[in-house]
């Protein structure tokens, strides 16, 4: 075969081990769930040994001729001590892979990998009984060496991982498959490099080549399901933070809230009390008592009823939102904290917004939150909320301390609060940047240091 074919197969050849290696070590198994996870430092082991033997024994081809010739024995010694441990490695793993299951073939598979290391010991015990061993004895011990590590070990290590893979589909996991068609590529190396001879035929290397790439995709595929892990991981956490967030501001909002029922409801009581001992009086005056009471009560069950809306799951409906009804129900929610403060509200009339009408509300008191928090008691916050054609433009500005650039950009990154400890999670701007991507919008804050802050929101009008 040509010195450029012959480079480029084992070149490959090389590459393709060095990458399973590599697919293995790039994967954070940290937070993994999955059982196999502690094996697979073997199969690396394997990976990165496998193409170290490969490209080695380029060398060893490409310059035979140059090699001295007093070094061939321990060349050929060194040939076969790297080809059984790139192997060894692949028997660590099919060991590992059996004994994380209890079951019967499980048993049988350390049986005979355990068989298979014996027989592989007392063979090279028998091979090296003398130190100058003549040439067709390194390559009857080579042969050996593929026979029982090469073979047995990817083959046993080829069914171990397709069983592993065949309960995950049991277990209704759609990437056991992948392990499947890992232990189906491993099995066919088993047969490439332990039962073929490399000088069978030409094609041979290419055929190993070949079927270490079918080992490296597959692989590459079943192993991508610890990246999914650790973001869905991840995607609980920020969930838990949220719902964790939200409640906590339900409870503020309920304790404002109770302040707020409390007195129009001593003012009802209040009302109804005068008008049971004073039932003599003019009907016009027991009227007003009535209508005093009636306001109480309804001033009560508004806030009662806007605090429960806050507080219920999301539907995920998407329904046309009054404007005015919007602001009002957040004003409702915060107006026990609101009347420390000076709040413009612009709302243009017949405003609708498309969206979850709870969502927006919990956007709108985030941001009115926000800036309360940033203000002094007594300053001014302008929110505003009109329309064109195509989208709707809500504007909340406040007239606090302003951020710094870096401050300001690192605004809506999770967990990041500039709030004393206690008095805010990070989480506000983070839930409104999640809000607006479920309805197509976008946020943007304009801030200076000293001038303060104005967060601006543009969501798409749909209509209807």
């Amino acid at each position: 075969m040509p010195t450029f074919i012959t480079f480029n197969i084992y070149l490959f050849y090389g590459l393709v081990f060095f990458s399973i290696g590599c697919v293995v070590v790039f994967r954070n198994f940290k937070y993994s769930q999955l059982s196999i996870s502690p094996t697979l430092w073997a199969l690396a082991l394997f990976g990165f040994s496998h193409a170290f033997h490969e490209w080695s024994e380029l060398y060893v081809i490409l310059f035979n001729d140059e090699i001295y010739s007093g070094y061939e024995t321990i060349i050929e010694w060194l040939r076969l001590i790297k080809l059984s441990l790139s192997f060894a490695g692949l028997t660590v793993f099919a060991w590992l892979l059996f004994g994380i299951s209890d079951r019967l073939s499980a048993k049988f598979g350390q049986l005979a990998i355990a068989v298979i290391v014996a027989s592989y010991t007392l063979g090279m015990f028998f091979f090296s009984s003398g130190y100058y061993l003549p040439a067709d004895t390194f390559g009857e011990a080579a042969m050996y060496t593929r026979w029982l590590l090469g073979f047995g070990s990817a083959s046993l290590a080829g069914i171990g991982i397709a069983l592993y893979g065949y309960e995950l589909k049991q277990g209704n996991h759609n990437y056991g498959h992948y392990f499947i068609a890992t232990g189906l590529g491993l099995f066919i190396y088993g047969v490439l490099a332990g039962l073929v001879p490399t000088d069978f035929h030409h094609s041979v290397p290419v055929l190993r080549t070949l079927a270490g790439g079918l080992i490296l995709i597959t692989l590459y595929r079943a192993l991508k399901i610890f990246d999914i892990e650790k973001e869905l991981a991840t995607e609980a956490k920020l969930k838990r933070a949220i719902e964790a967030d939200k409640y906590k501001a339900i409870g503020h909002l309920a304790m404002g809230v109770a302040h707020e029922i409390n007195n129009p409801l001593a003012s009802s009581t209040l009302a109804l009390d005068l008008l049971e001992r004073q039932l003599t009086l003019p009907h016009g005056q027991q009227e007003e008592y009535l209508s005093r009471a009636r306001l109480g009560i309804g001033r009560a069950s508004i806030i009662s009823k806007e605090l429960l809306a806050y507080a219920r799951p999301d539907s995920g409906l998407f329904e046309f939102v009054d404007g005015k009804e919007l602001v009002s129900g957040a004003m409702q929610l915060l107006s026990h904290k609101a009347h420390q403060y000076q709040v413009k509200i612009s709302c243009e009339s017949g405003l609708k917004i498309y969206g979850q009408k709870v969502k927006l509300e919990e956007l709108l008191i985030n941001l009115l939150n926000n800036a309360m928090d940033a203000s002094e008691q007594g300053g001014l916050i302008e929110l505003t909320l009109r329309s064109d054609e195509d989208k709707v433009y809500l504007q909340v500005e406040d007239s606090g301390e302003g951020m710094d650039k870096q401050t300001l950009g690192r605004a809506t990154e999770l967990f990041y609060s500039t709030k004393p400890i206690g008095k805010g999670t990070g989480l506000g701007l983070a839930i409104c940047e999640q809000i607006l991507s479920a309805h197509h919008g976008e946020m943007v804050i304009d801030s200076n240091k000293g001038s303060g802050t104005r967060v601006s929101i543009i969501i798409r009008k749909e209509v209807s």
